[in-house]
């Protein structure tokens, strides 16, 4: 089992990835911040559940999943959200991909969190069918109608 400062540095290392999870489910910085905060406390409390430290990555990104989805809930259930203008202009990105991380972001969210964590994250079709609690089949059938979609409008940018 994983003492404090081994679960601390855990939480560290996979830091990035639980940003850019939150940010794809939720979109909203301080959403994102609390959905993650939230994960983070719930790792804590059910680390004697953790089976193996290798799949620390794994286990709280299904834990931030699940946060992101009670947050989203909570939102539909309680007010409409508006998004503020500031939350309308995308986030800085390198200028590069630019057009690819607008056309990702304009994805419904079945197609956009596989892409997300197969893609940016590093996870196999295995570990996302198990943190979305989807069939492998389905997985891969969502990421190549995504990676249809991205190119259909990259390429239809392209020729715009």
């Amino acid at each position: 089992m994983m003492d404090k400062t081994q679960f601390t540095q855990a939480v560290l290392d996979v830091e990035p990835t639980l940003y850019r999870v939150a940010k794809s489910m939720l979109r909203n910085e301080t959403l994102c911040a609390d959905a993650a905060q939230q994960a983070i406390l719930l790792a804590w409390e059910r680390l004697p559940s953790l089976r193996a430290p290798r799949y620390f990555k794994t286990w709280l990104t299904r834990i931030l999943i699940n946060e992101c989805n009670t947050l989203l809930r909570q939102q539909q259930r309680f007010s409409p959200y508006e998004p503020s203008e500031a939350e309308l202009v995308p986030a800085p990105v390198r200028e590069d991909y630019s057009d690819l991380y607008a056309a990702l972001a304009a994805l419904e969210e079945k197609y956009r969190l596989p892409v997300v964590l197969y893609y940016l994250e590093g996870f196999k079709t295995r570990e996302i069918a198990s943190l979305l609690e989807i069939p492998v089949g389905t997985v891969k059938s969502r990421l190549n109608t995504a990676r249809g979609m991205l190119r259909k409008t990259l390429e239809g940018e392209c020729f715009a």
